[in-house]
């Protein structure tokens, strides 16, 4: 996880507006990245703020849908643009993915969704990531010099928002068990990680133990 537990902010209403890059399209044809793509389906249902939006992505990887659209994605998450994230990685996922792919594409859809406050669907998907995640642990190892990624978003969105939004610590610390079981988090972290869940959850009792006797306390004369 990225260095312990991070409680994602709802940024979903974040609005961004950026000038448009000089491409094809702006004369309401398809841009010629798109076709290259094999996404003129998609964009024809995209929004028109949604087009004006992706523009500024037209340079991600056309090879294919896949790695087109990851660009989008990640593009769109840096300047967050989150919900043209969640538009991209929603239709990411209805493409014919190997398994590899289909963890690949979740793994940046699950980081829009969260980002944009959408968190009972990544919740979801995280779940069916993790579900998927013994079936390409190896290739996952493979890409990382042998070694697990910080940043397995099934894994730490869903720490960040049981624990951040959900304030459910019974089970994040289920959750980490089960990571460790599937082999999304090594062994001699769960200590870590398990004392880490118990000293956030104390400082959050002392925090509302401090705010009730705030509010309780009598205001004091001008």
């Amino acid at each position: 996880m990225d260095g312990g537990i991070q409680c994602f902010p709802a940024l979903g209403r974040a609005i961004c507006f950026y000038a448009a890059r000089p491409c094809r399209g702006m004369d309401g044809q398809t841009p010629t990245q798109i076709t290259a793509a094999g996404l003129d389906g998609w964009y024809g249902t995209l929004s028109d703020p949604d087009k004006v939006r992706l523009r500024r992505y037209l340079d991600s990887d056309a090879s294919s849908a896949e790695s087109f659209l990851l660009g989008v994605m990640a593009g769109a998450q840096e300047d967050h643009n989150f919900r043209l994230a969640v538009t991209a990685g929603a239709y990411a996922l209805t493409l014919d993915l190997d398994d590899m792919e289909t963890f690949r594409v979740r793994e940046a859809y699950i980081d829009g969704l969260a980002a944009a406050g959408m968190y009972d669907e990544a919740k979801a998907q995280c779940e069916l990531n993790l579900d998927l995640f013994p079936s390409v642990r190896d290739a996952v190892l493979a890409e990382n010099g042998g070694k697990l990624p910080a940043g397995i978003m099934c894994r730490n969105r869903l720490i960040d928002i049981l624990v951040g939004v959900d304030h459910d610590y019974d089970a994040a610390d289920a959750a980490l068990d089960a990571f460790v079981e599937i082999g999304a988090m090594d062994p001699d972290e769960l200590a870590y990680r398990k004392q880490s869940l118990k000293i956030h959850k104390m400082q959050r009792a002392f925090d509302n133990i401090f705010i009730g006797k705030k509010e309780r306390s009598p205001s004091r004369p001008p």
